[in-house]
């Protein structure tokens, strides 16, 4: 390899390492602190709450009420600067429902993290009790 590839790529690979610790600052400084707000209300209410997935790229939150009834909050990084988040929701006789929401790092701040974990809890505790409209996934440009 030609020393301007070698050069491309080490500061391709700082760039794509900056990203990743851009989500991983904006989820444990941002998202973190809600879900830990919110856990013991949850928990008084049944709900087990685990973080099944933890990578530098990928973290997801297990809201669990038993075995086959949950929600999945799932993150990901996906681009410069932007990460995706997928909530699957799990409920005996229904299909499982997915919404997905792209977002900017920058953007993900206290209000956008309740907003969120509040419409999945929502939308998870409605499929639940039958009372289900269509999820329609929320895409947001940055």
């Amino acid at each position: 390899m030609d020393s301007w590839k070698q050069s491309f790529l080490e500061k391709l690979g700082k760039a794509q390492s900056q990203w990743v610790h851009d989500f991983e600052e904006a989820l444990e400084g941002k998202f973190v602190p809600v879900h830990q707000e919110y856990e013991p209300f949850l928990a008084d209410n049944g709900f087990k709450l685990s973080s099944p997935l933890h990578e530098p790229d990928r973290r997801s939150y297990k809201f669990e009420l038993s075995e086959n009834a949950y929600l999945l909050m799932i993150f990901r990084a996906s681009g410069v600067g932007e990460f995706e988040l997928r909530c699957e929701s799990f409920a005996p006789g229904h299909e499982p429902m997915l919404t997905k929401t792209v977002a900017r790092a920058g953007d993900l701040d206290e209000d956008w993290a309740k907003r969120q974990l509040q419409s999945a809890l929502d939308a998870f505790v409605d499929v639940l009790s039958e009372d289900v409209a269509e999820p329609v996934a929320e895409f947001v440009e940055g």
